[in-house]
């Protein structure tokens, strides 16, 4: 079945074709890393993993690749005048930036694989990079696209016919110079975007380059690790709608300027998640990490069930009450899974099986989700059936739907009702420790408790405990 996906080149929804028959080459833009990502960051790559399953569902070969940026990106994203989101954090921690890095990257792949997104093919950090980057530019400036200035080397964007206007309907003459960072009089126009950036006094992370000490801008990055790993041409390129412009738009320009080939054929960009229907951001109050999730007794599962229940071009609407719904329905399919599973075999499904094929349209037709989980709804219904042969089908239709969903359906088939005896004291041991009122322990029991795959409440009568499926890095 051929897919439908929405290319925010074209702004139309599209038949997908690969560059390679059977092949799909993808770049993730990665985070920044200098803090915690909060669940609006992780939902992006929740997004980003159902388009990958799904390739993979449907028979493609995909060579998934994610950048790190541990280096280069501004608070203020396209001018040298911003801060640097690396420099920022490693004085708050009183750390050298790249342990700093190396913390922050860690956690982020913790917290995807507790939501069961797969780990990319490749990881690239920036940091390992920089010859790469510093090739890139000089490339460009031999092709007249780029000019050394005092603080740096800046991208002509004169020379780029279009710039700005490939993925965004408004263009750069209508947005006002200077109105996110002050206007810099060592560019040539005002829309000009940084590719080196030359070193400060107390930068902390600083190269060799033909034009001095400095680093690389954020934008290089992207490009300079997408077409090392992908090729100058390549099928799929994500990131969230506020990558649009300048970063995406920045990435284009300097690619097919040094290159002379178009650079990416479908561009996905997920919208925002919001808090109470506003963008979640620290600024606002609603930045909540998935381990604040957790801490108020959440299963991490739940909030990718929430995830898939709106497409990803609409954005999620987060609030404590629809996670606590998406938990529900989690726990009700993992109950009524367990039970069949202990009274019956998965059978593997047919594939003209008309709610496997319904699934398959579904996810078809630009990653519908909300279809798709209907379809999973309608696979539960006869895994409750009185009939073996129904509940038989409906196991293995549903097991074979997690290939995209990604819930870990069949670990709840064959979790069992008894802790091992490991887990028993881990468990008994934070009932204690909660008694004693050392909640600080109890937490950290918690923790690792959860990170065996068992889940722990509070409740008025006490301590609960119950199976959840651990992420999965495969």
């Amino acid at each position: 079945m051929s897919i439908q996906l929405f290319n925010s080149a074209t702004r139309t929804v599209e038949p997908f074709t690969p560059l390679k028959q059977g092949e799909v080459g993808i770049y993730n833009c990665g985070p920044t890393v200098y803090d915690y990502q909060h669940i609006g960051n992780l939902y992006a790559y929740i997004a980003a993993d159902i388009t990958r399953r799904t390739l993979e569902y449907l028979g493609y070969q995909v060579n998934q690749v994610m950048n790190i940026t541990d280096v280069g990106h501004l608070v203020d994203d396209a001018d040298t005048g911003g801060q640097d989101k690396m420099a920022i954090g490693a004085r708050r921690e009183g750390i050298d930036p790249l342990a700093m890095a190396k913390k922050y990257a860690e956690q982020f792949m913790v917290d995807r694989r507790k939501l069961n997104i797969q780990d990319p093919h490749i990881v690239a950090k920036a940091t390992e990079h920089v010859p790469e980057m510093i090739a890139l530019i000089e490339r460009l400036i031999a092709q007249s696209h780029a000019y050394a200035a005092p603080d740096g080397v800046y991208f002509d964007t004169t020379t780029f016919a279009g710039y700005g206007t490939r993925l965004n309907p408004e263009p750069p003459e209508s947005r006002e110079a200077g109105a996110r960072v002050e206007v810099n009089p060592n560019k040539r126009n005002p829309f000009d975007f940084a590719l080196w950036r030359a070193a400060k006094p107390g930068d902390l992370q600083q190269w060799d380059s033909p034009w001095g000490r400095g680093n690389p801008g954020w934008h290089i990055e992207c490009s300079a690790m997408s077409m090392k790993y992908l090729g100058e041409t390549f099928d799929v390129h994500t990131g969230g709608e506020d990558h649009l412009f300048p970063h995406h738009e920045c990435e284009i320009a300097q690619s097919e300027a040094a290159t002379g080939r178009h650079f990416v054929n479908y561009w996905m960009h997920n919208h925002f998640m919001r808090f109470d229907s506003a963008k979640m951001a620290k600024s606002s109050g609603g930045f909540f990490r998935l381990d604040d999730l957790i801490a108020r007794g959440h299963d991490p599962l739940a909030f990718r069930m929430l995830a898939l229940g709106v497409s990803y071009r609409k954005g999620l609407d987060f609030t404590w009450d629809s996670l606590a719904e998406a938990e529900r329905r989690l726990s009700a399919w993992r109950s009524q899974i367990r039970d069949a599973a202990q009274r019956t075999t998965a059978e593997a499904p047919v594939q003209d099986d008309p709610i496997r094929s319904a699934f398959t349209a579904a996810i078809s037709d630009d990653f519908n989700t909300p279809r798709a989980l209907a379809q999973a709804e309608a696979a539960m219904k006869l895994v409750n059936s009185t009939d073996e042969p129904s509940r038989r089908r409906g196991l293995g239709l549903l097991f074979d739907m997690d290939r995209v969903l990604g819930l870990g359906l069949e670990a709840s088939a064959t979790a069992t009702d008894d802790l091992a005896p490991d887990d028993e004291r881990l468990f008994d041991e934070r009932v204690a420790a909660r008694a004693d009122g050392d909640f600080k322990r109890s937490d950290e029991l918690r923790v690792a408790l959860e990170a065996r795959g068992i889940k722990v409440k509070d409740t008025k009568d006490g301590a609960r405990w119950e199976r959840i499926a651990k992420g999965s890095a495969s």
